[in-house]
């Protein structure tokens, strides 16, 4: 009995020892970044950076790019000047040499439109993409030989930022009409952007012209009062007088 438990203890403490040496493998490489790779972007802006992977595993065979960036000009999106390869494919397999423990490439791309215009003789309509999160700059994954992940992908990811959508929610929070704030933000999101934001504006000056005159007419008012008062005053103190 007790030959056997220590049989089952020395096979559990390989157990863990083996996984030890798996998650160290794992976890051995790592993604250095040279250049901005903000989390907010706004559509087709151009993004540049130099990625360096270190301490790749042996048992890695092959390492995987992705991107959401696209092709800009007539620069590749990724350029591994050390090796003295390009490509323009958002998603590119790179084997790895034997003893190869570091890779050098150059990332360059553009942010995804969103936004689609349409034409319907004099009527123009604006939609937006509704994904505006989980875009990727990178994804890197290492792989063996029959594509089984050697550690969990790099990943830094981007949202992208319309300004056109942000300044029209500005302007709803200035409505106080909750119907007529659903009601635009309705025809807005229907592609009618030009006539909701005139609507929007027309609210929003018609309240502001409203308060303005509302303090106007109170002033008046006051002002009158006081006239009459002040009239009153004087009148009573020349008839004590006499």
């Amino acid at each position: 009995m007790r030959a056997g438990h220590k049989a089952y203890v020395t096979t559990l403490c390989f157990l863990f020892f083996f996984q030890f040496i798996l998650s160290g493998l794992a976890s051995a490489s790592q993604v250095q970044v040279e250049g901005e790779l903000p989390a907010e972007v706004e559509e087709k802006q151009v993004i540049s950076g130099v990625l360096t992977i270190n301490s790749i595993p042996a048992a890695a065979d092959y390492i995987y790019f992705d991107t959401d960036l696209m092709k800009y000009d007539d620069q590749p999106i990724y350029n591994f000047t050390d090796l003295d390869l390009q490509s323009n494919e958002s998603h590119f397999v790179l084997p790895i040499e034997e003893g190869q423990n570091k890779i050098v490439v150059q990332l360059k791309g553009q942010v995804p439109e969103i936004t689609e215009v349409k034409q319907y003789e004099k009527l123009t309509l604006v939609k937006y993409n509704p994904k505006r999160t989980g875009y990727a700059h990178y994804r890197i994954r290492l792989t063996d030989e029959e594509g089984n992940s050697i550690k969990e992908s790099d990943t830094r990811t981007f949202s992208i930022s319309v300004p056109e959508i942000e300044a029209f929610r500005q302007k709803l929070t200035l409505i106080d009409d909750s119907f007529f704030a659903v009601y635009l933000q309705d025809m807005f999101d229907r592609g009618l952007v030009t006539e909701a934001n005139k609507i929007a504006d027309y609210l929003i000056k018609k309240k502001e012209n409203s308060f303005n005159w509302s303090y106007v007419i109170a002033g008046l008012g006051i002002a009158a009062v006081s006239f009459i008062l002040g009239v009153r005053t004087g009148n009573s103190g020349e008839e004590e007088e006499e």
